[in-house]
């Protein structure tokens, strides 16, 4: 709700006749029965039955849903209806006559609502907003004011002036009365697309709506919400995963479009997600959703955490076909081991495609339909090629989808940590650590790009990473090679260094002097190399070198 100094601005724009902007209307219809609530304003029994002779008086009976300008419309009940819950409002009328020609709004006075709120306060210098809009009390009020408060001695020996002074606050007062809102009203024939491009479009400079809260609205009185809070409870990787409602409809509708074979074209648009019913909602919600988080589990198994899963896109067609062919089943096949390693494979193959973070509809159609195809038939779908070499790993920035990629194979690849040998696993807390410290470009002139890159970043346990601090490698890794000679353990820290993609041999007395700064280059290039073999590890033959064609990082439209 607006603050106080909102509201007053409101009310002196209209005491202005200022425009206030229009409110768009939505006429009610059975057809189209939204999710809604009412204007919070606590209007009185007297004011009810005031406003329903009005309606039977005017012939107006038709209900609206307020699209936009809920906000102007609340404060306008809650002022002049005397409907705020906590708060009424109170014109000074004194005031009125100093600051209204100047502009300002002291005028308008926010009071605590107590046990009663009399029409009048102060010795009738407070006048309550709402008698504003009846004019015989008003022009009644206003005069007795005036003329008997005492505030004004100057008027008693020139009435003109005190008479002037009343019309201009009745002017004001007749301003309000007569002040009109343009209305526009969209006829619910208008069909539930247009009604969610208009909220997309009243909400383009504010805080958009997703499709899912649209969802919310559309299959009222489906609590769409509720029941989502409850599956967040139930599967709390989805909450942690910060994962859109709009994922399980995306789900929903693969399935039961294959279900019905009711489009030729299955692509989980936002307007075929509207096109749901609510029976099929509630026949599939609970599969879908489950499924949903079994999705998310796998993409956790291969590294991602909430900071650094790459893509939600490529989970909803693997959450689709498990909904509509393994939900029944106590194996999912997608974790025996043959189709583990290739769906892995697949995915991997699939969140490190440059461009943009997330896939069009056309394509979450697309994988899914192959996917249904491996399900059913175990002809595999076909995998596109992952394009990397070290040039691009060296200029890889952390905003590119492939970096967060290259994070979760760290993490599912390298299993003790850099420092301590500690186990990883995942559910581990994991700080993505600069191997040469951040400030060695202020202080040692090296290139900061190629610090900031994936070949200078490591994973170590946050429980440790305070320990590495601002430390240069030359430094803290032949400490590690001394106390490695001395316990005669350096058979495991070469082990763990291969973990960790830290290139030389730790048994050789040269090893540590190979990280020092004027080396820093050649260091990147030879861990570059290792990360693409590690990568090669995953996705196999999938790997191909770069080439001009095959990496321009072009966004693909939604398809929507």
């Amino acid at each position: 709700m607006w603050k106080p100094s909102q509201v007053k601005l409101l009310v002196d724009s209209i005491s202005r006749s200022y425009p206030i902007g229009s409110l768009l209307l939505l006429a009610k219809s059975p057809e189209l029965n939204l999710s809604s609530r009412c204007i919070e304003a606590v209007i009185s029994e007297d004011c009810l039955d005031e406003m329903e002779d009005r309606d039977q008086t005017s012939g107006v009976d038709e209900e609206y849903y307020i699209l936009d300008g809920q906000q102007r419309t609340t404060s306008i009940a809650r002022v002049f209806l005397n409907a705020h819950p906590k708060q009424c409002y109170y014109f000074d009328l004194k005031e009125m006559l100093i600051s209204h020609p100047e502009e300002e709004t002291q005028w308008i006075k926010a009071h605590q609502r107590g046990r009663s709120s009399p029409d009048r306060k102060k010795n009738n210098k407070l006048l309550r907003a709402d008698i504003a809009l009846d004019q015989e009390k008003a022009d009644i009020f206003v005069t007795e004011y005036i003329e008997d408060s005492g505030d004004f001695p100057e008027y008693k020996k020139d009435k003109t002036q005190g008479r002037r002074a009343a019309a201009q606050i009745k002017g004001i007062f007749e301003i309000i009365r007569n002040y009109k809102v343009p209305v526009v009203v969209v006829e619910p024939d208008s069909g539930v697309e247009s009604v969610c491009r208009i909220f997309e479009t009243i909400n383009s400079t504010g805080t958009k709506l997703t499709t899912f809260d649209l969802a919310v609205a559309r299959f009222y009185p489906t609590d769409l919400r509720e029941r989502w809070l409850r599956t967040q409870k139930e599967h709390p990787i989805l909450k942690n995963f910060e994962v859109d409602g709009e994922r399980v409809l995306q789900v929903l509708y693969l399935v039961t479009a294959t279900r019905n074979q009711k489009y030729q074209y299955i692509q989980p648009t936002r307007s075929n997600l509207m096109s749901l019913t609510r029976e099929s909602i509630n026949e599939e919600w609970e599969r879908a959703s489950e499924s949903l988080a079994k999705a998310y589990e796998f993409a956790k198994a291969q590294g991602a955490r909430p900071e650094t899963l790459p893509r939600h896109s490529p989970l909803v067609p693997l959450a689709a076909v498990r909904s509509l062919i393994f939900s029944n089943q106590d194996v999912d096949p997608w974790h025996e081991s043959e189709n583990h390693d290739f769906i892995r494979r697949w995915y991997f193959c699939k969140v490190m495609q440059p461009g943009r973070a997330e896939a069009s509809n056309y394509q979450v159609s697309q994988d899914f339909k192959s996917l249904l195809v491996y399900a059913r038939t175990g002809q595999r779908p076909e995998i596109p090629p992952v394009s990397l070499d070290a040039e691009k790993l060296l200029k890889l920035k952390q905003s590119d989808i492939r970096y967060k990629s290259l994070q979760n194979i760290f993490a599912i690849t390298i299993r003790q940590d850099l420092l301590s040998g500690s186990i990883i696993n995942a559910e581990s807390q994991l700080h993505d650590h600069h191997i040469f410290p951040k400030n060695a470009g202020r202080r040692r002139g090296l290139d900061k790009p190629m610090l900031d890159s994936i070949c200078n970043r490591v994973p170590v346990l946050a429980s440790f990473n305070q320990s590495l601090g601002e430390g240069y490698p030359q430094e803290y890794l032949k400490k590690l090679a001394d106390r490695a000679r001395k316990d005669d353990t350096l058979g495991d820290l070469s082990r763990r260094m291969r973990d960790c993609l830290i290139p030389g041999n730790p048994g050789s007395p040269q090893w540590a002097d190979s990280f020092s700064t004027d080396r820093f280059e050649e260091f990147c290039r030879k861990r570059a190399e290792l990360i693409i073999k590690r990568v090669s590890e995953i996705v196999g033959n999938s790997l191909q070198k770069v080439t001009p064609s095959s990496d321009n990082d072009v966004e693909d439209d939604d398809d929507d």
